[in-house]
């Protein structure tokens, strides 16, 4: 294709609207769970109220990230397969600022939260103490967050200038402030990629040191006596497995509505499905490895944590379920090529792996916390996760409102167009 049939593939695709009723209906969930979380911290439910917020948030935290990461591993390794995914999966990023915001209110929850603030353990205060906690997360999610929006600013910006320069019409607003200093789409889609190249490698070991950071702080410390030196991997490996999976989904919606099928096709279907499997595999062994290793060593300050959800009811049966859940039923569902081809099979076992690993974050943090003979989650779990799950979704649609919905000046997503038509 020539620049100005990709510009117009793009304009056209952007006058394709979201249904009115369903920017309406996410909106009354985000007021409704924001209503529902308020009012819950305002009765004796304030204690699942934190829980389900600091639930969500790694959840959403998590996904916002995951979009940059598969874009800075394309970016990596030169892979052409995946360019039509490309501004799908970066689209995820304008959660961060929310997310940043949502980790600032968990500070209001603190008493809640941790434990070992009510119950100093001395051996450990140098690292457990509320400043010191906050800091070094605050600036970790600052860097990291900073970074991801500076990625997509620079894969964004020779889009934007492409079609500006093409089509000879002056840019407005936010896409104006975007260009500005614009040099020639020559140029800029050099500079642009240079960055890109050297920002991709940063932000992946900043994210796994911040997600192991945060997994430490928020989920690990919530037990304090508990300690495993995999979990950090654990925990940011299983986040970019669960945002394969919500990629998917997401792919499939956005092929659907913007009538995408001339660039994206069953191929990248089968290729996401490929990747979901071996991160079902690769988050599965981790886990796996922490639980031998814990329950064969016998090792005494680890064990209970393991007993805790593995054998002592309430959380026995969710603990099985999840395990089912988020990998035997992947694993297994997953080695057929038709099913990770067909994109209706994709979605569904997509949507198995994403509520299978929400429950896998409840069950990581909520039985730290909670100590009656039931498991909390009810009306007001369900609807503090959709009022985030309808968050996420809005920052999402709006990104793809405004930009464009395909990578059109990236090289190797025009290179990979032209492959695909002499086929």
């Amino acid at each position: 294709m020539k620049d100005r049939d990709l510009i117009n593939v793009v304009k056209e695709r952007a006058q394709l609207k979201i249904p009115g009723g369903v920017s309406g209906l996410l909106w009354v969930l985000v007021i409704v769970g924001l209503a529902t979380f308020l009012v819950s911290l305002a009765t004796k439910s304030s204690d699942r109220a934190w829980q389900s917020f600091l639930v969500n948030f790694l959840f959403w935290s998590g996904l916002g990230q995951s979009g940059i990461i598969f874009s800075a591993t394309l970016q990596i390794t030169n892979a052409k397969w995946g360019r039509s995914l490309k501004r799908i999966a970066e689209a995820t990023a304008v959660f961060l600022p929310f997310s940043f915001l949502l980790f600032i209110v968990i500070f209001w929850g603190r008493q809640t939260i941790f434990p070992w603030i009510s119950q100093p353990i001395p051996a450990k205060q140098v690292w457990l103490n509320v400043p010191f906690l906050f800091t070094r997360n605050l600036v970790g999610l600052l860097f990291l967050y900073g970074l991801s929006l500076l990625f997509v600013y620079y894969s964004l910006r020779p889009d934007l200038g492409m079609i500006t320069e093409k089509t000879g019409r002056g840019a407005t607003g936010l896409i104006k402030v975007l260009i500005r200093h614009w040099r020639g789409l020559a140029i800029e889609q050099n500079r642009c990629q240079r960055v890109l190249s050297i920002l991709s490698p940063i932000i992946l070991i900043l994210y796994s040191f911040v997600f192991t950071l945060l997994s430490f702080d928020l989920v690990m410390s919530l037990d304090p006596q508990w300690f495993s030196t995999l979990f950090g991997a654990y925990f940011f490996v299983g986040n970019f497995y669960l945002g394969l999976a919500v990629l998917a989904v997401l792919t499939v919606v956005m092929r659907w509505q913007f009538k995408l099928e001339a660039f994206i096709d069953s191929s990248h279907f089968h290729d996401l499905g490929k990747l979901m499997f071996a991160f079902c595999m690769l988050t599965g062994d981790f886990f796996w490895s922490q639980y031998l290793t814990i329950w064969y060593g016998d090792l005494p300050h680890e064990i209970d944590y393991v007993i805790l959800r593995v054998f002592h009811l309430p959380w026995a049966h969710l603990s099985w379920s999840v395990l089912l859940a988020a990998y035997i039923i992947p694993f297994i569902i997953l080695l057929s090529r038709g099913i990770k081809k067909n994109p209706i099979t994709l979605v569904i076992i997509s949507l198995v792996i994403v509520i299978g690993m929400w429950f896998e974050r409840y069950l990581l943090i909520v039985p730290s916390i909670w100590h009656e003979s039931y498991i909390p989650f009810g009306i007001m779990e369900i609807m503090v996760t959709l009022g985030y799950g309808a968050g996420f979704i809005l920052a999402f649609l709006a990104f793809i409102k405004v930009f464009p919905v395909l990578p059109i000046s990236d090289p190797l997503f025009r290179e990979k167009i032209k492959e695909d038509s002499r086929h």
